[in-house]
């Protein structure tokens, strides 16, 4: 029995963008494919095309090598939008599983009719038969299949593309690796496994973004199936273990790759708008030992006084580890209720994990109820499937059965309640399981198991075996016969075989669909209903939600952070990419665990990993159970470090919270590589150590140990130090890397606004909601033509449903800044302070608001400030400066 994949496992684990080492078998072409031709009439429908294809074959040489080869194929395309194509190859018989049209799966457009001014020409070769995306603004091959294998197997699929040498491909996740992809393998199959680089975890992102010539496009592989995409010297290969080859191109007009986000997330759904408090800084641990543990930290916050918006719990919290539970010895129910409501009082909030695994055990009554109303996955042979997780043997809700959603809504809404919780982390959603098949059944009540891991090798093989031998001899769910269990073609799984360490791929869902068809979208699919649950327990607020598997779409839902990383230096410089990764795919509230999750971390490295997640768009410090604290109040060093970082993310909440609007109705990234701001800079192509906030705030922090300086770049333009407002004149060489020395001794991280740019500010308090009570500032940077512009977003902070908001249009020109837009938010906090930062302010006197004068002081040669004013945000207004 094949027990691992043919694609030989002998990675390199380097934080190295080149070094991936693969047999060379991986990232062959299937030669001896035969391909398809058009058979019959290329006929005009109403949304674009539509021919049939047949298999090029004149013996048998190429066929059925990893499956059943499919004869007789219907090519789709359908000019959605003027910058969306859509290319369906699909089987004609339509016996090959496709995503779901569901909010389960991916709900497709319902388009009526062809678009008419198109970005893009679509063109084919009937025989053997490919096809290309040509973009029509430079005539360049987006997408190019010529003279590459076309394979359509039930268990099998293999297209390439063309790409030029040394092509700036991103995208392609989830993977821990640079964000740049080079010569390599990404594997897309959700996988419970600590971040290892360069292979499968948690979620599935078949996505990615090109950058040639300066211009951007996109392209989308709607797949839910396993699969190994090879990026290498001059293609992209996708090898797919099921489905159809459904792909969405996008190709903007003005080639900008901030487009194709809005192009993008049109089509999979716009990043949820997360609450104000949501962008506080977070601490969690795994490993507390009661609730006074948990009570502790929150109070050395305190007395340190670095801020701290929420206190997480881990599953120590559970009574045997079972959701929905509490231990009454060591987190009683009555100490965790009041725990929460001590936080409410402090203006904090209370977040708890729980998993989709519910133990499998009759006097449980999550387990009971999911019984009764039979909503747990099966299988083959009708019985309930019961892996093994932290409680025991468990079972998992069957998200596709209908009765699911009620019964999960109960589950959750009951536990909120009762526990008075503001939000939930939802964990283990791969989904992950500690043995092979469906080993608990049988074992009702059986209780806590020792972890596989604590046994013997001799014992660990063994039983192994026996799972092995127990999970063959089920067989298929009734009617299948591909090979589910050991498909001929063997994806790079981490784990090797597909079923090892989650939900065996014969396990059986609603419909007697075999989890083989619906594994990456599992996670997703529990996302979907755990928000549903959430926004029906607090209707009209946005819930708060994050998950660690994830599939194309599931940042509309939830955040995310980027799982089990490590505290070291590697992690902490590649978590940037990581992030910068997930804002690509539509999961803009997303992160990592700060300080790193496991092993233990250094005063260094804890005060480095500080300074930069304090900028993470969702930024939280987590760790493992039994490794030492990694609190920033642990060391000095790391608390001033803290405060100083924290404190600018505070100041900078109104600027956070309209970026996070922008991205919820545009779909652009809140973090965003350099390249991504400026494609035409050939130097920024593989920078994923620095990033902009937005387009005006950039990051540099230190990533290496013992550094106390940064060599950074800056794009053309002037920049000004976000504490001190010195100048720095960014490079116009677009083609030459060239970088500035910062200075960055231990507690400092460099921070620069971009000149032409107005940032709106708050006063940095303990809490989002009491820096939210003071009064706005607004920092205008001038640019060489001594102008700037910004905006501002203002609604209540929390509704789902915003039916009062500002959206401000500042402009700075001629030494006056206009206030403009929309101002229907009311209660918004007034303004009273402007500082204006460029070359020649200090030559500025005054500044007339209303009727009335004011006194420019100055706090530096680039820097003066207005203050002691009080400018209602209700409607337009202007400030003359002379």
């Amino acid at each position: 029995m094949v027990a691992l994949s043919h694609i030989f496992v002998a990675i390199a684990i380097s934080f190295s963008a080149n070094v991936f080492a693969e047999a060379p078998t991986a990232y062959d072409l299937s030669t001896s494919a035969p391909g398809y031709k058009i058979q019959g009439h290329v006929e005009k429908t109403h949304t674009g095309l539509q021919f049939p294809l047949t298999l090029n074959a004149k013996t048998k040489k190429g066929i059925d090598t990893f499956g059943k080869t499919s004869s007789d194929l219907l090519v789709d395309v359908d000019y959605e939008t003027d910058e969306r194509l859509h290319v369906k190859i699909s089987d004609k018989a339509k016996k090959q599983f496709q995503v779901p049209d569901s909010p389960l799966g991916f709900e497709r457009p319902k388009v009526k009719s062809a678009a008419m001014h198109t970005s893009y020409d679509f063109q084919y070769t009937a025989k053997p038969f490919s096809f290309k995306v040509i973009r029509k603004s430079d005539r360049a091959a987006v997408f190019d299949s010529s003279n590459m294998p076309l394979v359509f197997e039930d268990q099998y699929l293999e297209i390439s593309t063309k790409v030029p040498k040394d092509a700036n491909i991103y995208g392609f996740g989830e993977v821990t690796a640079p964000f740049k992809r080079t010569t390599n393998i990404t594997t897309l199959f959700a996988r419970d496994n600590a971040d290892d680089y360069y292979r499968n975890i948690y979620g599935a992102q078949p996505y990615y973004n090109e950058i040639r010539n300066g211009k951007a496009h996109g392209a989308l592989l709607m797949n839910q199936y396993g699969m190994d995409i090879v990026t290498t010297e001059g293609r992209i290969t996708y090898k797919v273990i099921g489905g159809v080859l459904d792909f969405y191109f996008f190709i903007p007009k003005d080639g900008n790759p901030n487009s194709v986000a809005k192009l993008y997330t049109d089509l999979i759904g716009k990043p949820m708008m997360p609450s104000q408090w949501m962008l506080g800084w977070h601490h969690c641990r795994y490993g507390y030992k009661d609730i006074d543990h948990v009570e502790a930290v929150v109070k050395g916050y305190k007395d340190s006084n670095i801020p701290l918006e929420s206190a997480w719990i881990d599953i120590d919290y559970m009574d045997r580890m079972k959701d929905f539970t509490v231990d009454n010895v060591k987190f009683p129910q009555d100490r965790m209720i009041k725990f929460g409501k001590d936080l409410h009082k402090n203006n904090q909030k209370y977040v708890v994990m729980v998993d989709p695994a519910i133990n499998a055990n009759t006097t449980y009554e999550p387990y009971v109820r999911g019984t009764e109303m039979d909503v747990f996955i099966k299988s083959p042979d009708g019985s309930q499937f019961i892996g093994a997780v932290w409680p025991g043997f468990t079972v998992w809700p069957d998200w596709w059965n209908p009765k699911t959603t009620e019964y999960w809504e109960k589950e959750i809404i009951d536990w909120v309640n009762l526990i008075g919780l503001d939000g939930l982390w939802i964990d283990m959603n791969e989904p992950a399981s500690f043995c092979l098949g469906s080993c608990g059944a049988g074992k009702l009540d059986a209780g806590v198991q020792p972890f596989h891991w604590t046994l013997s090798e001799e014992d660990q093989a063994k039983k192994h075996a026996d799972e092995q031998a127990a999970l063959e001899a089920l067989g298929n769910p009734k009617g299948d016969t591909r090979n589910l269990l050991y498909p001929k073609y063997a994806i790079n799984n981490g784990n090797g075989n597909l079923s090892e360490y989650t939900a065996a791929m014969t396990a059986v869902h609603h419909g007697n669909i075999p989890h083989y068809d619906l594994h990456n979208l599992y996670g997703h699919a529990e996302n979907v209903i755990t928000r549903k649950a959430l926004e029906k327990q607090n209707p009209g607020k946005r819930p708060f939600l994050l998950t660690r598997s994830n599939f194309v779409g599931s940042g509309a839902h939830s955040g995310h952070w980027t799982g089990d990383n490590t505290s070291t230096w590697g992690y902490l410089k590649i978590s940037i990419a990581n992030i910068l990764s997930m804002q690509m795919f539509g999961i803009t509230y997303s992160g990592a665990d700060v300080c790193g999750f496991n092993g233990v971390a250094t005063e260094e490295m804890c005060t480095r990993w500080m300074e930069l997640g304090a900028f993470y768009p969702f930024a939280r410090n987590h760790n493992v159970i039994d490794a030492a604290g990694q609190e920033p109040y642990v060391w000095n060093t790391t608390a001033e470090a803290s405060r100083i970082a924290l404190g600018a993310r505070y100041e900078m909440l109104p600027y956070f919270y309209t970026l996070f609007e922008e991205s919820n109705r545009v779909g652009t990234g809140v973090w965003r590589p350099l390249i991504f701001e400026y494609p035409e800079y050939q130097s920024f192509t593989d920078n994923d150590v620095q990033f902009l906030i937005g387009s005006d705030i950039l990051i540099s922090p230190v990533v290496d140990e013992g550094a106390t300086s940064v060599d950074a770049q800056f794009p053309a333009g002037i920049w000004y130090d976000w504490y001190n407002h010195e100048i720095i004149t960014g490079s116009s060489n677009k083609n030459k890397k060239e970088t500035v020395k910062l200075d960055a001794p231990l507690t400092h991280i460099p921070i620069h606004i971009r000149g032409g740019s107005i940032i709106p500010t708050k006063t940095a308090k303990y809490t989002v909601s009491e820096t939210y009570a003071t009064d706005y500032s607004i920092i205008i940077a001038l640019d060489k033509s001594s102008q700037a512009e910004g905006r501002l977003y203002i609604d209540d902070g929390e509704s789902l449903e915003v039916h009062k908001s500002s959206n401000i249009n500042f402009t700075f020109k001629h030494n006056k800044l206009s206030a403009s837009g929309k101002f229907d938010y009311k209660d918004a906090e007034k303004l009273s302070k402007i500082t204006i930062v460029g070359e020649h302010v200090t030559k500025l006197r005054s500044a007339k608001i209303g009727n009335k004068s004011y006194k420019l002081e100055s706090s530096g040669k680039n820097t003066v400030t207005v203050s002691g004013f009080s400018a209602k945000l209700s409607g337009s207004f202007s400030v003359q400066f002379s």
